[in-house]
């Protein structure tokens, strides 16, 4: 009887001990699913990293971090969902106005609704390199969207979605890979751009003033295409009149120049003969038209009739026995 609490007593430990190691090893087994990667803790500290499959690791003094590495995250930007669709709803949408409104390079008033993909491709970098790596990307993502949009006119802004999705994701991937966060953005979707209802009116006032000054301006072209050629086709028909004029007007001053120079040569050489001719000329252009001239003497008596018109000269008797 003596001899059974001794054989219990040696048998109570290696009982002991097999009863912990199991549970030490039931409690530190984890598995890391398909698509994972997990990272073990030690003393604060990451000291390995596994993929997919059945690990272990000492409870208490290890902890394990496992995240998705194939997962596409949806991130909504300028509106949440409040509301998921079900079969008998549609998803109701809250809009956020802070983010998706935003001013063009016209100071112009856009809003802006948008979803950003990304995976998580370094779950070490995500999880400790970046404090807060969720919150940093939506700011990221908004700083790369609000300045493709301030360099745009209102109009691209409403009509070049796509080309803003595609030049807002390299310039987004790029910013990431700067923060060394360990993230790779998948896709930029632009949701929608339009005017916000409270500027709508003035929208439309813009566009119309736009328009206006479109019709008055192509009103200002055709009268200056009807016109403008008119007004040249007048001034180069004065010009050439005034051209002829001058030409006529030179040509007559230098005939009449060159008469006078010849009539002052001849009365240098004979100038009673040019006296005489100049005032027989001189009395022809006078008396030319003159009809009948009489001549008389100092005491009124009638010396001689002439009658210009007459080819032949007509001499009155003299009064006075004149001969």
């Amino acid at each position: 009887m003596t001899t059974t609490p001794k054989k219990k007593n040696r048998w109570a430990v290696p009982v002991a001990i097999l009863l912990i190691a199991a549970v030490l090893i039931g409690t530190g087994l984890y598995r890391v699913g398909q698509g994972e990667e997990a990272l073990v803790i030690t003393f604060g500290k990451v000291t390995a990293t596994h993929g997919p499959g059945l690990y272990w690791h000492m409870p208490g003094i290890q902890r394990i971090i496992s995240r998705s590495i194939t997962t596409i995250h949806d991130v909504e930007y300028g509106y949440r969902t409040s509301k998921s669709a079900s079969r008998l709803s549609n998803a109701e949408y809250t809009d956020v106005d802070d983010e998706s409104v935003m001013l063009t390079n016209d100071n112009s008033i856009v809003k802006l609704e948008a979803i950003y993909q990304y995976t998580v491709r370094d779950v070490k970098q995500y999880t400790f390199d970046v404090v807060d790596p969720e919150r940093t990307m939506h700011l990221a993502f908004e700083a790369i969207l609000r300045r493709n949009i301030q360099n745009r006119s209102l109009d691209e802004a409403l009509l070049n979605k796509d080309m803003i999705e595609q030049e807002v994701l390299p310039d987004f991937q790029a910013l990431i890979d700067s923060y060394e966060m360990g993230v790779k953005i998948n896709g930029v979707h632009i949701q929608n751009i339009s005017v916000p209802q409270a500027v709508i009116a003035n929208y439309e006032d813009v566009n119309n003033a736009k328009n206006e000054k479109t019709r008055r301006l192509d009103e200002a072209e055709t009268y200056q295409n009807k016109v403008l050629p008119l007004a040249r086709s007048q001034a180069y028909q004065l010009t050439q009149q005034a051209q002829a004029y001058k030409v006529s007007t030179v040509a007559e001053a230098e005939a009449e120049v060159a008469l006078f120079r010849a009539v002052y040569e001849k009365y240098q050489t004979q100038p009673e003969v040019s006296r005489t001719r100049m005032l027989i000329e001189t009395m022809e252009e006078v008396l030319g038209g003159a009809g009948k001239i009489i001549v008389a003497d100092d005491n009124g008596s009638l010396l001689k009739m002439l009658d210009v018109g007459q080819s032949t000269v007509q001499v009155p008797a003299v009064e006075g026995g004149a001969q």
